[in-house]
């Protein structure tokens, strides 16, 4: 291969070979960083859960003392129209 046709073919070979190593390599950054990313990601959403449950359980409380307030109301206003 001592044409110029040869050196020629063989710079384009190699530049091909970079550029899909290159292109590889730089998928395998950008992987590597999204999976960085999920993992922070789903920690903060670890972190979130105790309080999302501690909230929740308040508000079941709460519903449930409206509503025994208001079944005690509407016994009070049933006794009341009935013996009224």
């Amino acid at each position: 291969m001592d044409s110029s046709n040869g050196r020629v073919l063989v710079v384009v070979v190699i530049a091909t070979v970079l550029f899909l190593v290159g292109r590889r390599f730089q998928r395998t950054v950008d992987i590597w960083a999204g999976w960085g990313k999920a993992i922070k990601a789903a920690a903060d959403a670890a972190a979130k859960i105790p309080g999302a449950k501690a909230t929740a359980w308040a508000a079941l409380r709460g519903m449930i003392v409206v509503g025994l307030g208001a079944l005690v109301l509407f016994a009070v206003l049933t006794n009341a129209i009935r013996h009224g």
